[in-house]
């Protein structure tokens, strides 16, 4: 049992690496899509949501980020894939990434205070200037 699970962490220890170079690199730096190009990212805000939820308060929590009431679907989509038809969850996918990035396009058009387009911020737009 305990060789399996060494053999686990073998085989995903890129992946294991990976998440935590970006854990390190958010905690330090914040966002990184922010960090790269000035633009916040369709996320931005849903790490405030869910704490403003924790902290009962649903409505900073739709202003910090509106598709936050949607995590407990998406947790419980996934801990079912194996279960939903390939079909259906292709569609499901579809789906919230079109939501996402409407949402994310009305966020972006100044319809919230969380997500802005800064270029000069944006260390592409450093680094070429």
């Amino acid at each position: 049992m305990k060789e399996k699970i060494i053999l686990k962490i073998r085989q995903n220890l890129h992946i294991i690496l990976l998440f935590a170079a970006m854990a390190a690199f958010y905690l330090t730096h914040g966002c990184p899509f922010r960090f790269f190009t000035g633009i916040s990212c369709p996320g931005c805000g849903m790490s405030r949501a869910v704490l403003a939820l924790i902290k009962l308060n649903p409505g900073l929590a739709i202003e910090m980020h509106p598709l936050v009431f949607l995590l407990p679907v998406a947790a419980a989509v996934y801990f079912l894939r194996k279960r939903i038809p390939k079909k259906a969850m292709t569609a499901l996918c579809v789906t919230a990434l079109v939501i996402l990035t409407a949402v994310y396009i009305v966020r972006l058009n100044g319809q919230s205070n969380v997500v802005y387009a800064d270029f000069e911020s944006g260390l592409i737009y450093k680094f070429f200037s």
